[in-house]
C-alpha cells in the first residue's frame, strides 16, 4: 500500500511542475506580446493623429507628446546605421530568449522583467524594419530649459525590465530577531 501512495505522489509532481512552468511561460509571453502591442499602437496613434510640428502637453512644463524620428540608438547616437541596428536587435532578442530558456522561471519578477525587455527590443526592431528609424514621442523636460531625449513605450519597457532585474538581484534583507 505504501508503494502505491508514493507512486501517485511521484506522478503528481511533474503535473504541478508543468502547471507552474506553464504559468511562468504565460507571464513571459503575455508580457512580451502585450508590451509590443502597446508600443506599436501608441506609436501608431501619435504618428497618425498628431501633426509633425504639434505637441500635446500631458503635464505642462514636464511631459509632452511629440513626434520624433530617431535614426540612431540611445540618445540618437550613430544615426544612419539602420541595418547594423537591425542585426544588433535580432542578436539582442535571441540573447533575451536564450536567457529566458536557461533562467529559473519560478520568480514571477524574472519572467516579467525578461518579457518587458523582449517587448521593448521587439517594438523598436519593428520600427527599424518598417520605417528605418524608431518612432519616439514622449518628451520629458523641465520647463523649456532641460530636455531628456525623446523616447517611447518600448524604451520604457526595456528600462523597467532591466530595473526589475537589478533590484531583484539584490539578496533579500534579513531581519534580526529582537533579543
Amino acid at each position: 500500500m505504501q508503494s502505491s501512495v508514493s507512486t501517485v505522489k511521484e506522478k503528481r509532481r511533474p503535473i504541478a511542475f508543468k502547471l507552474s512552468s506553464m504559468k511562468a511561460i504565460a507571464t513571459f509571453v503575455i508580457t512580451a506580446a502585450g508590451g509590443v502591442i502597446l508600443d506599436i499602437v501608441s506609436k501608431w496613434l501619435v504618428f497618425t493623429k498628431l501633426k509633425e510640428s504639434d505637441k500635446i502637453p500631458l503635464i505642462p512644463g514636464l511631459i509632452d507628446i511629440v513626434q520624433s524620428k530617431n535614426e540612431g540608438v540611445v540618445f540618437g547616437m550613430f544615426p544612419g546605421k539602420t541595418n547594423a541596428f537591425i542585426v544588433f536587435s535580432i542578436i539582442a532578442i535571441a540573447i533575451i530568449i536564450y536567457l529566458y530558456i536557461k533562467s529559473d522561471k519560478t520568480p514571477f519578477t524574472s519572467n516579467l522583467a525578461l518579457g518587458l525587455v523582449l517587448a521593448g527590443a521587439m517594438g523598436n526592431l519593428w520600427d527599424r524594419i518598417w520605417y528605418a528609424y524608431v518612432r519616439d514621442f514622449i518628451d520629458f523636460h523641465i520647463g523649456n530649459k532641460y530636455h531628456w531625449p525623446t523616447f517611447n513605450i518600448a524604451d520604457s519597457l526595456i528600462c523597467i525590465g532591466i530595473s526589475f532585474m537589478v533590484f531583484c538581484s539584490f539578496p533579500a534583507s534579513k531581519t534580526r530577531p529582537a533579543n
